[in-house]
């Protein structure tokens, strides 16, 4: 008997709806390529999405007989399967993921993807054995930092880029729970490439020290990427996301 982990499913599933050094690279992103060179891809809620698979990847339409029962359990929400990729296909797991038709902005940051997992359980929520929804929501789909907390990062509006200065400041906020503090002495760069036209950076945040940090809010925290040449007309470009973008301002509250 496969173990049920419904209370994990649902608690899950709530969350989803509410909720260094330089690195050589080359033009076209990060995409998803760290410190070592090997491939690393992007994360939604945690759940590991292959860059290759948001262009390249298969659709849901595709899905075998067994995976393609997993639409119809438990909770599942109708879809059209032609508009999804598979990140997993097994004979107890179907991952699915989609861009959004419109981003959608959440506390600064903007979710363009959406993720839909099923997973098979002993005991669904309609009783017996069978497909059951596991885990749904929107997200922004993030480069895997590893060890390195994810951050928004934005151009300070009350300190602009000069473009005949090599120093470009800018504001990180730390995404994780650092219990409402800045994140000073944490930054780190992790991915800076300094081409012809823009500038791709991937910034991330070391965790705070200690255990049991709380979840407010966190403040932008001033930091300055130091680039070899002055920035000039160049565009900054946040590839830490797909699809990358360009630096904006932080909105002041």
């Amino acid at each position: 008997m496969r173990r049920s982990r419904l209370v994990q499913v649902w608690a899950v599933f709530l969350v989803g709806l509410v909720g260094g050094c330089a690195q050589p690279g080359t033009a076209g992103g990060a995409a998803g390529v760290g410190t070592s060179g090997e491939p690393r891809g992007y994360l939604c809620h945690g759940t590991p999405v292959p860059a290759a698979v948001l262009t390249d990847g298969a659709t849901a339409d595709e899905l075998g007989d067994e995976a393609a029962a997993a639409l119809d359990g438990a909770s599942v929400p109708a879809i059209e399967p032609e508009q999804w990729r598979v990140l997993t296909e097994t004979s107890t797991r179907v991952y699915l993921i989609r861009e959004l038709p419109e981003p959608r902005d959440s506390d600064g940051e903007q979710r363009t993807h959406e993720l839909l997992g099923i997973e098979w359980t002993d005991q669904t929520e309609e009783g017996g054995e069978g497909w059951q929804l596991w885990q749904h929501g929107d997200c922004a789909l993030r480069y895997d930092l590893g060890e390195l907390g994810d951050a928004i990062v934005g151009l300070d509006p009350d300190n602009p880029p000069d473009a005949a200065s090599s120093e470009v400041p800018v504001l990180v906020t730390e995404i994780d729970c650092a219990s409402g503090k800045p994140a000073d002495g944490r930054v780190r760069v992790e991915h800076l490439v300094e081409l012809e036209d823009r500038v791709e950076l991937v910034i991330g945040v070391e965790a705070p020290p200690g255990d049991g940090q709380n979840c407010p809010s966190n403040p932008p925290t001033p930091f300055t990427i130091e680039l070899d040449e002055p920035l000039g007309n160049r565009t900054l470009v946040d590839v830490a996301v797909y699809p990358e973008r360009e630096l904006a301002v932080v909105a002041q509250e």
